[in-house]
């Protein structure tokens, strides 16, 4: 047997208990692979220290050694909890990021606010000009009527495609609804004309309308209540009809 069967055999008992360091137990575990004497005593260790095991009864842990386990482990979440701290400098670099930011976007608001109430009023004012001029026209016929309670003129100036609606006393009209303009042929087919919308702080409602046909076409413009954004043909009751 030589000497290096005998340290082997040697350490049996403690590989048995898992106390030898891995340097012997990879050498002593290659040994064994070759040995049946080796592991059937190794087999002969385990079953003793397994034994030993089982005899022994479970002992629950003394109570200041539990609490201080829990102490040292809730330290231990503490120290790798990640910690955020907040610099008097960092705060008040972030109030002003913020406030920086609303200020812009009330700025950008109202800027649009004003750039959308511009643009309502050139519109108003290019229509006022055109109805204007109209009346300087010498092809300009003006028709007057009064029909429901809603009174006005209507302009037409067929050599120039263009009529202008004066309507006073149209209520405005109801949630969802527009009042939409028709263009009348002899056929008694109607072409859309646009809308009539309230003017700012004015007592009546003014339109021009640019045919995109020659009004020698039509023979009449009538109103009638539609939804929002207009209908392909009339679908709601009419509000008034002027012939020319």
């Amino acid at each position: 047997m030589t000497d290096n069967h005998l340290i082997y055999k040697e350490n049996l008992a403690a590989y048995a208990m898992g106390a030898l360091d891995p340097k012997e137990t990879s050498a002593l575990e290659a040994h064994l692979r070759t040995c049946d004497e080796c592991r059937t005593e190794l087999a002969e260790y385990q079953h003793i220290s397994a034994g030993l095991l089982a005899a022994l009864p479970p002992q629950a842990p003394r109570a200041a050694l539990k609490k201080n386990l829990q102490k040292q482990l809730q330290s231990q979440i503490k120290a790798n909890r990640p910690q955020m701290k907040w610099s008097l400098n960092r705060m008040t670099v972030i109030a002003a990021f913020v406030l920086l930011l609303g200020l812009n976007i009330i700025s950008i608001f109202e800027v649009y606010t004003i750039k959308q109430e511009q643009t309502e009023n050139n519109g108003q004012y290019a229509s006022q000009q055109s109805a204007i001029a109209m009346l300087a026209y010498p092809s300009t016929q003006t028709f007057a009527f009064d029909q429901g309670g809603v009174s006005g003129s209507l302009l037409v100036d067929k050599k120039r495609n263009l009529l202008a609606v004066f309507a006073w006393n149209l209520p405005p009209p109801p949630a969802g609804k527009t009042y939409q303009m028709w263009l009348i042929d002899p056929q008694e087919d109607r072409t859309s004309g646009g809308f009539l919308t309230s003017e700012n702080n004015q007592p009546f409602v003014m339109a021009v309308l640019r045919s995109p046909q020659p009004l020698m076409g039509f023979v009449g413009l009538g109103v009638t209540l539609e939804p929002v954004g207009g209908s392909p043909k009339p679908t709601g009751p009419r509000i008034l009809r002027v012939d020319f």
